[in-house]
C-alpha cells in the first residue's frame, strides 16, 4: 500500500513540475513555404527555453562584430608613487591621443597609467614605440581589455 502511495505522489510531483516548466518556454511557429501549410497555426512549432534566444543572439553578435571582453595587452606609460606625476601623465596622454582610452589604477603605494586595448602584443607595439619616445620607460603589459570589433578602421 505504501509503495502505491509513493508512486502516486511521485507522478503528481512530476506532473506539477512539467506544467511549471511549460510556462518557461517560448513557442515559435514558422511556415515552411508549402501551400498546404499556409493556414495560420500550421507549420513547424519549436518549443525552446527563452535563454536559447539569448545565446543565439550572443553568438550572432560575435560573428558579425561587437564588443568583446578578453585577455589582451595595454601599454603602461607610468608606474610610480607620485600621484601628481601620474595625473599629469594621464592628462598629457589624453590631450595627445583623445581616441585612445586611458586607465589609471592605484595599488598601494603604486600608481599605474595604462593606455589602449589591444588583442595581441604585436598590435600594441606601434603605440609602445611612440610612448617610449614621449615618456621614456614604458612597457607592454597583459591585461583584461575591451575590444570593439564592429568599429570601421
Amino acid at each position: 500500500m505504501m509503495r502505491w502511495l509513493f508512486y502516486i505522489v511521485l507522478a503528481l510531483v512530476l506532473t506539477v513540475l512539467c506544467v511549471m516548466q511549460s510556462d518557461a518556454q517560448i513557442v515559435v511557429e514558422e511556415n515552411i513555404g508549402d501551400t498546404n501549410l499556409s493556414q495560420p497555426g500550421s507549420g513547424m512549432a519549436i518549443h525552446a527555453d527563452p535563454r536559447l534566444a539569448v545565446l543565439v543572439e550572443k553568438h550572432r553578435s560575435q560573428l558579425t562584430g561587437g564588443i568583446r571582453h578578453m585577455r589582451g595587452y595595454r601599454v603602461q606609460i607610468y608606474y610610480g608613487i607620485d600621484r601628481n606625476v601620474a595625473i599629469n601623465r594621464k592628462v598629457d596622454f589624453m590631450r595627445r591621443y583623445p581616441n585612445i582610452k586611458v586607465y589609471m589604477s592605484y595599488t598601494q603605494p603604486q600608481y599605474r597609467i595604462k593606455v589602449g586595448d589591444f588583442a595581441s602584443r604585436e598590435d600594441a607595439l606601434d603605440l609602445y614605440r611612440e610612448m617610449i619616445s614621449l615618456y621614456g620607460a614604458c612597457m607592454i603589459v597583459p591585461d583584461y581589455v575591451t575590444i570593439n570589433t564592429s568599429q570601421d578602421d
